[in-house]
């Protein structure tokens, strides 16, 4: 409306801005084989918008949460459900993808408090995990092909049986491997896993032709010229991408804006007509007056990248020991939705059951609220990292480098060294912690004024077994954990315990002092 009115100007548009939560902090493999690491997540972060304005990225995460949270006290307000519930009498659940980092989780958690949502009232849930919850307590007629599939939606839930999550979001697509316990709990036996193949990767796909067909400087015009109308012609595909039916070879029709041709015409000196002709996809492709004509082949090879991706991975995982006797396979999520992605995973797969909610796209939401009531339901998850802390150790030196040698209170040392808290595909339980007790000395001349300042506990992860150095290819810190000093001043040597829990969907850490006292401390992931 604000672009119609040519009002738009000092406005900010923001558009799949929760996805640069994705590309976080992570450990993966780049085409060269070698470890990368994405752009870190830091709280004064700024990101673009549409037209490469800036603003800090907390402030974005934190009006769509606000925004969620203030249409939930308006409607209840306005059917007058609950009038005497307030903000602060309501418990939030916020979903996130399973395969988001320490440090997406804080930085969410965070934009949550400052949309005014406190800590002690919120929980983040792991969306497949939250779907699953759904599934296993709906009707059966509540699932596609309800009728014919009863069986299997029972076995697939039953004690004893295990099923895959394959949850097809906008962004990210998130893979879990469950088994229902004799307890009638959930743990989960296979690492999370997925990437960013959902919805938007097609969009990538269909861009990129555009900029092909049209010209990415003519594209850039559109956008900025004709915002309203280039806005309208993208609300045109996401329609016809969540509807288009596989089954019927019919050509897919978008609109073209009049100002969309005008544009082009005035920058290329070109007719819009005869640049479809001339393309490389002129054979699939035909413009009758505004309507662009695109061949089912051609629009269905928009969704191959993000189908490819999709099922190369779900292969990976069928193939582990651990997912050979699967039960069932559950897919949730708005993209599920897609009969490309849809038909395309059950081709694929064709000796496989599948389970699709009737409602898949709601399915997240609606466990999120089964977890917020019941979160001890998940009883155990599978390490994604190894997670261990930086110390010091006696030298080796059959063991150690050279160059790490330090002296502390005439003892030599190793500097740099991994000490592991957990194992990266370790099965934890739930409330499952590991302790670790080590010594801090000031005694040197040289450490003294190390005594007035708070102490500093660095937690790394890996995607090795057992790594032994923190700064070994294939390590990235994951955060510091702060001990502040009550007194102002520590003593000259300090004995600390640590305490690493994995409680539900985050990381604690309790550090305590060799007297018995619990101090303050805070694990910054950011």
């Amino acid at each position: 409306e604000l672009s119609e009115a040519e009002e738009h100007q000092e406005w900010y548009y923001f558009s799949r801005f929760k996805m640069k939560l994705m590309n976080a902090l992570d450990i993966s493999k780049d085409q060269t084989g070698s470890d990368r690491l994405f752009t870190k997540l830091e709280r004064s972060m700024e990101i673009e918008d549409i037209d490469g304005k800036k603003m800090p990225y907390m402030a974005i995460i934190a009006h769509a949460i606000r925004y969620l949270k203030e249409h939930l006290l308006r409607q209840l307000n306005d059917k007058n459900i609950l009038e005497a519930v307030t903000a602060d009498g309501i418990f939030w659940v916020l979903t996130v993808p399973a395969i988001w980092t320490d440090s997406a989780k804080q930085f969410t958690r965070e934009a949550a408090k400052e949309a005014g949502i406190h800590d002690d009232q919120l929980m983040l849930a792991y969306e497949p995990e939250a779907a699953a919850l759904y599934c296993r307590l709906l009707p059966i007629d509540r699932f596609e092909s309800g009728g014919e599939h009863q069986e299997l939606v029972l076995k697939t839930f039953e004690r004893g049986k295990k099923f895959m999550v394959i949850d097809l979001g906008g962004g990210t697509v998130d893979i879990a491997v469950q088994e229902t316990t004799s307890d009638a709990e959930i743990k989960t036996i296979y690492k999370v896993c997925g990437g960013n193949w959902g919805g938007t990767k097609v969009d990538e796909s269909f861009m990129k032709f555009l900029n092909e067909l049209i010209g990415s400087e003519n594209m850039r015009q559109i956008k900025n010229e004709g915002r309203s109308e280039y806005l309208e012609f993208l609300r045109g595909f996401e329609l016809k991408k969540r509807t288009f039916n596989i089954d019927l070879k019919n050509r897919v029709v978008l609109k073209i804006p009049p100002a969309f041709m005008e544009i082009f015409s005035e920058k290329s000196g070109e007719n819009f007509q005869n640049a479809i002709k001339t393309s490389k996809h002129m054979t699939a492709l035909s413009l009758i007056g505004d309507k662009l004509n695109i061949d089912h082949s051609l629009f269905t090879s928009f969704f191959e990248s993000s189908v490819n991706d999709i099922i190369s991975h779900i292969k990976d995982i069928f193939d582990a020991d651990i997912c050979l006797d699967l039960d069932g396979v559950v897919m949730v999520g708005g993209f599920a939705e897609s009969m490309i992605v849809n038909s395309a995973v059950k081709k694929a797969f064709p000796d496989k059951k599948f389970i699709i909610p009737l409602e898949a796209g709601l399915a997240v939401a609606k466990g999120a609220v089964l977890y917020g009531h019941d979160p001890d339901i998940i009883c155990s998850r599978i390490c994604r990292y190894t997670y261990g802390e930086n110390i010091c150790e006696p030298f080796d030196e059959f063991l150690h480098d050279q160059s790490r040698q330090i002296i502390i209170e005439r003892e030599l040392l190793c500097d740099g060294c991994f000490r592991k808290f957990f194992t990266i595909g370790q099965e934890v339980s739930l409330g499952e912690s590991v302790e670790m007790r080590s010594i801090f000395s000031f005694v040197d001349e040289d450490r003294q004024q190390m005594r007035n300042f708070p102490i500093d506990i660095s937690v790394y992860i890996s995607k090795k077994e057992s790594p032994m150095y923190v700064d070994e290819e294939g390590c990235l810190l994951l955060g510091n954990i702060e001990i502040k000093c009550k007194n102002g001043q520590w003593p000259e040597r300090v004995h600390v315990t640590v305490k690493m829990e994995i409680t539900g969907t985050e990381v604690k850490v309790t550090p305590t002092m060799h007297t018995g006292e619990q101090v303050t401390a805070t694990f910054d992931f950011l």
